[in-house]
């Protein structure tokens, strides 16, 4: 597949140093085509970052670097826009500048996505997570896969599986992002007529294979969204979901979200979300993907692995 990777940013210089420090030293980035796509206004560094990406040991990155601000909500759609729709990349695998990657983090997200190929079910894969087991009860979990609302970090989609969903997307962004900045969409309107309206209707079923049994299967938002999440990422789960698809993730985490501050994030929300043990373990480790996955449906208590509400 060609594959691209796309490396948003802003202006939070040393989160990006050390999330593209962490894709240099995956060798399978280097295949890949990295599109660094930076948003612009005052309170952008663009020059740094540029900087950043030109002196490492990326060959050819393609920089899209925003006049103005745009907000990460139509700056991420754009950016998927134009990697799909306009340069036809068969999958694309989407970092922030808030992760630290194993070193196999990508090879992984790879495997997983040919992998998920043989399903008709599966929108996004990934291998961030968070797993309170004991580091030795994680090592006998590398090869699980499980499935996951868990917020979009380092996943891959496909040009297929988008192309199924970015109508509702486009939709959104007509109705919410054209006229008003992200930090000032209306978070009513969203959630009453554009969340509430597609979560009322009947959710698609795909037809052929599916990997994940309905008992894994957790609606990303209830059909009353009084306090559901209103960004481009919640809509993205919200098309995923209406249209049959789910998503995974590997049980063991590959990464470790480092996003302490940041547009939606605080030192509080950190903590309240539960980052601040998120038991990683040495990424430093993970040198190499595992050559075999399995989906996985319960603990080892036997308790069924079904996932939380989008978060």
């Amino acid at each position: 597949m060609k594959t691209a990777i796309l490396l948003l940013g802003f202006n939070r210089v040393d989160y990006f140093q050390q999330t593209l420090s962490a894709l240099e030293a995956n060798k399978a980035a280097h295949d890949c085509d990295l599109h660094v796509y930076l948003d612009g206004g005052e309170k952008a560094r663009q020059n740094d970052l540029v900087e950043l990406v030109n002196n490492s040991s990326f060959d050819d990155p393609t920089f899209v670097l925003r006049g103005e601000n745009w907000g990460i909500g139509r700056h991420l759609i754009d950016a998927r826009r134009t990697l799909f729709d306009d340069l036809s990349y068969d999958r694309i695998i989407l970092l922030e500048d808030d992760m630290l990657l194993a070193p196999s983090y990508i090879q992984t997200v790879l495997d997983l996505s040919d992998w998920s190929q043989n399903y008709c079910d599966i929108g996004t894969v990934m291998a961030y997570n968070i797993n309170h087991d004991s580091p030795e009860l994680q090592t006998q979990q590398m090869q699980h896969a499980v499935a996951t609302n868990r917020h979009f970090w380092g996943y891959a989609m496909t040009r297929e599986v988008w192309d199924i969903i970015k109508h509702i997307i486009y939709d959104f962004e007509k109705k919410y992002l054209s006229k008003n900045t992200y930090r000032d969409r209306s978070h009513f309107r969203i959630r009453w007529m554009f969340m509430r309206s597609i979560m009322s209707k009947k959710r698609h079923i795909r037809t052929g294979q599916n990997l994940i049994p309905n008992s894994c299967l957790t609606p990303p938002f209830p059909r009353i969204p009084r306090k559901s999440p209103t960004s481009q990422d919640a809509i993205t789960a919200l098309a995923l979901w209406h249209h049959g698809f789910g998503r995974i993730t590997t049980r063991v985490s590959r990464a470790e979200y480092i996003g302490v501050e940041g547009f939606s994030f605080s030192p509080k929300l950190y903590a309240d979300f539960g980052f601040e043990n998120q038991n990683t373990q040495d990424l430093s480790k993970f040198t190499a993907a595992v050559t075999r996955y399995e989906f996985t449906t319960h603990d080892e208590q036997g308790n069924a692995l079904r996932p939380r509400p989008y978060e």
